[in-house]
């Protein structure tokens, strides 16, 4: 059996500002650090083989954290990156709404396939986190393997294995440095946790 364990990063100062942030490569605040002590904890016990984390900052300073009870080597994965924003990354709905209200517009009609001026469409991020995934868990092998990324990611995983597919990205609720754990069985994925 493969077991997946998906942890969102801890609390950035975008994060409690508000503001939409993708792929800048922010830090964790203190919270975060101390969100990431606790989730490390929580896991502390859980054997590991493999943990993987977006390339940005703040879930690498949140998987490094984690790691320091178990000792395996962190690697960096692009696909799991949160959706690229484009222009709108470090802005408010509100200041989106201000400085591009037409693109808000195509967006709000058609958030699956509209494209973010410079950045991507939910559906582009759904298949991209979703072909790393179909990589990592095809070759069927048993393995525990934490993945340590964004809000958008982790939703756009769960709504793929245990959901009805992009369409679903919007039903999870993911919060900061908590676990979603999924068990694969005969390629037969099951939600054994979530936001624990």
């Amino acid at each position: 059996m493969t077991e997946l364990y998906l942890v969102r990063h801890g609390e950035t100062a975008s994060n409690g500002r508000g503001v939409y942030c993708g792929w800048q490569d922010v830090a964790l605040t203190e919270k975060g650090i101390l969100q990431a002590r606790e989730v490390g904890e929580k896991l502390k016990d859980r054997p590991l083989d493999r943990i993987i984390a977006s390339d940005l900052r703040r879930t690498r300073q949140t998987a490094e954290i984690i790691n320091g009870h178990h000792g395996v080597e962190i690697q960096g994965d692009r696909a799991f990156r949160e959706m690229n924003f484009g222009l709108w990354e470090g802005l408010s709905y509100e200041g989106i709404k201000n400085r591009y209200p037409r693109e808000l517009e195509a967006w709000e009609k058609d958030w699956l396939h509209y494209s973010v001026p410079e950045g991507e469409s939910l559906k582009e991020m759904y298949d991209r986190v979703t072909a790393r995934i179909d990589q990592l868990i095809g070759n069927g092998a048993h393995e525990k393997i934490l993945i340590v990324a964004h809000g958008g990611s982790i939703r756009a995983i769960l709504a793929y294995l245990i959901g009805r597919g992009v369409e679903d990205c919007w039903r999870y609720k993911v919060d900061h440095c908590k676990i979603a754990k999924i068990e694969i069985a005969d390629h037969y994925p099951v939600l054994a946790g979530f936001n624990q």
